[in-house]
Order: structure tokens, then sequence, then C-alpha cells
């Protein structure tokens, strides 16, 4: 079985933001999960057989791109994140409708073509988590989606530390067009572009 990604990619400007708090939580906490992944955001992770069934189902698909408008406005933090045990800090954008039915629309037109994996499942305490899961095979769908932009899974802090407390304080607005999705194979950190894709 292989892990992929399906993710939305930023700008330079952007980018260079996020690594700089990348960089800042390295200094500080020292190597902690999420912190060497690519600034991305992630529209749903699956496990399935072939790569190359993926690619078939993309390859029919609209030439001409939709543009989706994103903007990052605020700060958050997951406590005691269920995948990690740490604690997520990450940048979040606005409500996005658009956004929500992209990756609905996806996980639906993966699934109805090709085998993907629903049985390594986490034992989340949330229902809806284990529904989405059981459905689709990724549990962070639909409503219960939060999308967001991930700096760094922190194990080794506190909920009231200065540290927190400064990040969750800082003011960001940043707008974004966004026409692609890039799909990528996970293998622990490291990230293999497979293809990119138009919005449709």
């Amino acid at each position: 079985m292989f892990k992929i990604a399906a993710f939305i990619k930023f700008d330079k400007k952007f980018e260079k933001i996020v690594l700089h708090r990348k960089k800042k939580v390295k200094q500080k906490f020292g190597d902690q999960p999420y912190l060497n992944h690519p600034v991305h955001l992630t529209l749903f992770t699956l496990k399935i057989k072939k790569t190359s069934e993926l690619k078939k189902i993309y390859l029919n698909q609209s030439k001409q791109p939709k543009k989706i408008k994103l903007n990052i406005n605020s700060t958050g933090i997951f406590f005691n994140d269920p995948l990690t045990k740490g604690n997520t800090i990450f940048y979040s954008l606005a409500n996005n409708l658009s956004l929500k039915n992209l990756q609905m629309k996806n996980l639906k037109l993966i699934n109805n073509k090709i085998y993907v994996s629903k049985k390594d499942i986490v034992n989340f305490d949330n229902k809806i988590l284990k529904d989405n899961y059981k459905k689709f095979g990724f549990p962070f769908s639909g409503k219960i989606w939060k999308p967001h932009i991930t700096i760094a899974s922190i194990k080794t802090i506190k909920q009231n530390n200065l540290f927190i407390k400064n990040f969750l304080n800082e003011k960001i607005n940043h707008k974004i067009i966004v026409k692609h999705i890039e799909f990528y194979r996970v293998s622990g950190n490291n990230h293999y572009l497979l293809f990119k894709t138009n919005i449709f």
C-alpha cells in the first residue's frame, strides 16, 4: 500500500513566513513532528494500492483550471493532537465553502474509482472521525475539517507556554488564488511529487 497526499501549495511569500516560523520552533524545541514537511495545506491523505491508478483518474479531468481564493487570516493550535499526542500549531484560513467542496469532490471521486484502504483506523474518540475514516479513508473530511497550514506538533511544551501565547496573538492576513492540486507519495518525512492536476 502507498500513502498519498493531496496538497495545496502556496506562493513564495507565504512559504517564507512559514519556513521562518518552523526555523524558530526547531531552534527552541528541536526536532518535532511535521517540522520537516514542505509548506502546504493537506486536502486529504489516503492509502491506495497503485499510484498509477490514481493518475489515470485525473487524466481525463478538465484542462481549464478553476480558481479558488484563499485567505490565511489567523493562527491556531490543536491541543493534544490525536495523531501526534503533541500540540500542533498552524496558520488557519477564513471559512471557504469552495475549498470544502473541493475536498469532498475529490475524496468521493477517488473512492468511487479505486480501492482505498480503511483498515488501519486510529482509535479516535470522536464518532464523526471514525465514520469519515470508514467511509472515505480519511477522518478529517466534510464539516469537521479545519483547513490549515501546519508548522509543527510540539510534544515538549505546555499549553500556557509563552511561545504558544505569542504565536496565537500573531497577526496574519495573506490572500492567494490557487488553481492546482499536487499529489505526493509520502514516506515518513519524505514527500515525492507524483503529479499536479487542475482544480475542476
